[in-house]
């Protein structure tokens, strides 16, 4: 070995052992929580909750950091220049594998392009009707969508969105004639159902409380089992549509490159709190659930939720846009 090669081969040796070294003091400061969505959102409050347990087990603060706008890209790119050195992480949602397919200017993998730590917990959309609408069950709904002149209207958040898109998968798997009125948010779509301006609205579990006193009926929910909130509404399988299945999930990502230790000592913790039962109860109380799954895990999540957007988004009919 020639002199220059002897000395690129210590100075890789010195680098990693620093790069070591610094893992194993991790953290050593604050660590900031980039918030894709603004103060008060569903992302920002789980955001602050994970950061606040994440911080205690780590012995340091989170500082939460919310950049909006873009579809998610501001943050994203905040995040993707930031430092590979775990002082710099992101909650990322399960639109980082629809928006690929949704919008032309979105060049972004969700997993390339991030290092994946953990996914940490999922929700579920609920569908609801005014209570006008003559319909107890969702097969009587898609019944009715078939034969109302016009289709079913139905609200959601905005195009492009999980709620959106989990109707349109309804409708997909279905055959029913539901027809998307796009809101700004999923507030005025909701209030827009409970007056009848439009018959159905597609909503977070979180969202469900504006229908306890009966300004809506939930006629089914879209995830793997009932959730506690909602115990005597049946799921979209249990219905008899089992390919319409839309969970929303939150993960943990940092830039690429991040040291392995360091992602190992985040997961180490993340594991930990999952299984606190006070953890989980507060996650309940937002609609949400554990479900979670560690880096490769998490990785192989993403692969397959990629595939069933690549597929299923284009079968919808949603045209990409800018």
């Amino acid at each position: 070995m020639g002199r220059r090669a002897a000395l690129v081969a210590v100075l890789a040796v010195l680098a990693s052992a620093i790069v070591a070294a610094k893992a194993q003091d991790y953290p050593a400061r604050p660590i900031k929580l980039l918030i894709h969505t603004p103060p008060g959102s569903l992302v920002d409050v789980l955001g602050r909750l994970v950061g606040q347990e994440l911080g205690d087990r780590l012995g340091q603060s989170f500082v939460i950091d919310n950049r909006t706008g873009g579809a998610t890209m501001i943050a994203v790119e905040q995040l993707k220049n930031s430092p590979a050195d775990g002082y710099t992480l992101m909650i990322n949602t399960s639109e980082a594998t629809m928006l690929p397919f949704l919008k032309k200017s979105y060049r972004t993998d969700p997993i390339k392009d991030f290092t994946p730590i953990a996914l940490v917990v999922t929700s579920w959309t609920v569908f609801a009707v005014n209570p006008k609408v003559p319909a107890n069950t969702l097969p009587e709904l898609i019944a009715y969508s078939k034969i109302h002149a016009g289709g079913v209207r139905y609200g959601s958040g905005g195009t492009g969105g999980v709620l959106h898109i989990a109707v349109e998968m309804l409708k997909l798997k279905s055959g029913g004639n539901f027809v998307h009125v796009p809101y700004r948010g999923g507030a005025q779509a909701a209030t827009d159902a409970i007056s009848g301006q439009i018959e159905m609205v597609s909503m977070g579990l979180a969202s469900t409380r504006v229908a306890e006193s009966g300004q809506l009926r939930i006629l089914a929910q879209t995830g793997p089992s009932r959730h506690p909130m909602l115990p005597d509404v049946p799921t979209t399988a249990e219905a008899g549509l089992p390919d319409v299945r839309m969970d929303t999930w939150f993960g943990l990502v940092g830039p690429p490159g991040m040291p392995g230790e360091v992602v190992a000592r985040i997961n180490r913790e993340l594991a930990v709190i999952a299984r606190q039962p006070a953890f989980q109860d507060k996650l309940a109380k937002l609609g949400l659930a554990v479900d979670f799954k560690p880096g490769d895990e998490f990785i192989a999540f993403m692969n397959g939720d990629t595939r069933k957007w690549r597929e299923l988004i284009p079968a919808m009919g949603i045209p990409q846009v800018d």
